[in-house]
């Protein structure tokens, strides 16, 4: 599975050039850099709860932006997903 997954982001990466200009290959980096970026939703969730909460924010901000992290890596996976059908169905849609 982890192969699959990095031979698909490899391809979407080096074939972005021959689709430079692809709402598909465009939706897919954005949800490859959201699936990417999710666990910063953890640190952020922790910080804004220990902020307003004090100690306690500390756990509740763990279980808030890990919910929040989740939510954002399988928006980003599926726009991933739906990116690269739309990049590689866009030639048969002319």
């Amino acid at each position: 599975m982890k192969k699959a997954l990095t031979a698909l982001i490899v391809t979407s990466v080096f074939a972005q050039p021959v689709f430079a200009e692809s709402a598909g290959v465009n939706r897919a980096a954005g949800g490859v850099a959201d699936a990417v970026s999710s666990p910063v939703k953890i640190f952020e969730g922790i910080s804004q709860d220990a902020q307003a909460y004090g100690p306690a924010g500390v756990v509740s901000g763990s279980v808030k932006g890990g919910v929040r992290a989740a939510g954002q890596f399988v928006v980003g996976s599926a726009n991933f997903g739906v990116g690269i059908v739309q990049a590689l169905a866009e030639p048969f849609q002319r």
